[in-house]
């Protein structure tokens, strides 16, 4: 009897330690799916927050901008206004892998090309902040105002479109011209024999002093012009890091 009593507490004891075991292993899967839920809803919002941010520099109103998010990429999460772009672009890049940043992207700019081949300077400068924020320190924007046949208006010239500077418009949007390196190099404040270290760096230090964020209580054409040195700096700097 005493020989079956401990089998039977032995065999317990498996049960029991077997339980607790599956149990254990149930609870850390729902921990991890709900993990995974928690930072692809963190996700979206962030997504969801920057697409609303471009869209407002574009001019559109809030309601709109919602609809637009949600008709085009299915985002539904709510979004946070006034953010600054660097810093939640960086946090996406954190969380997201190559392609959703690549998909980030390209759905800023069919937002702000849905209505119009031609887009304000202030919302081109938003597009250069994501683009830049999510890792793309080349020409991904470039690349997409070539496939999306979009351009900016630049009010220093009288409202027109940067294309009217180019015979008639009928040069491409996308162009890539063989620009003098010495005087993309003073753009940056450098001299000729820069090397690439050292125009990332100088590009780096220039974007902070001539964002127009820092002049954003500040009359209209002083926020323009510092909108067009933006990127002016930011373009002599792509073409810089292509060679």
């Amino acid at each position: 009897m005493e020989l079956l009593a401990v089998i039977a507490m032995i065999v317990a004891g498996a049960a029991v330690a077997m339980f607790t075991l599956i149990a254990y292993t149930l609870a850390r899967r729902t921990a991890e799916h709900e993990h995974q839920d928690d930072a692809g809803t963190r996700r979206d919002r962030v997504a969801a927050s920057l697409l609303f941010h471009v869209l407002m520099a574009g001019g559109s109103t809030s309601s709109d901008a919602m609809r637009a998010i949600r008709r085009t990429t299915g985002l539904a999460a709510p979004v946070t206004p006034s953010i600054d772009v660097t810093t939640w672009g960086e946090r996406y890049a954190q969380m997201a892998a190559p392609s959703q940043r690549s998909w980030l992207l390209e759905s800023a700019v069919q937002l702000a090309t849905a209505d119009a081949k031609t887009i304000p300077l202030h919302q081109y400068v938003a597009l250069l902040d994501l683009s830049f924020s999510l890792g793309f320190h080349t020409d991904a924007l470039a690349r997409l105002r070539e496939q999306y046949q979009f351009d900016y208006i630049d009010p220093a010239k009288a409202g027109r479109p940067r294309e009217a500077d180019r015979a008639g418009g009928a040069a491409p949007l996308f162009v890539r011209e063989r620009t003098d390196r010495v005087a993309l190099l003073r753009v940056l404040r450098l001299e000729s024999e820069a090397s690439r270290q050292e125009i990332i760096a100088a590009y780096r230090k220039l974007v902070v002093e001539v964002h127009p964020d820092r002049v954003h209580d500040a009359a209209p054409e002083v926020r323009d012009a510092a909108a067009a040195r933006f990127i002016e700096v930011t373009r002599a700097y792509e073409v810089l890091m292509r060679e």
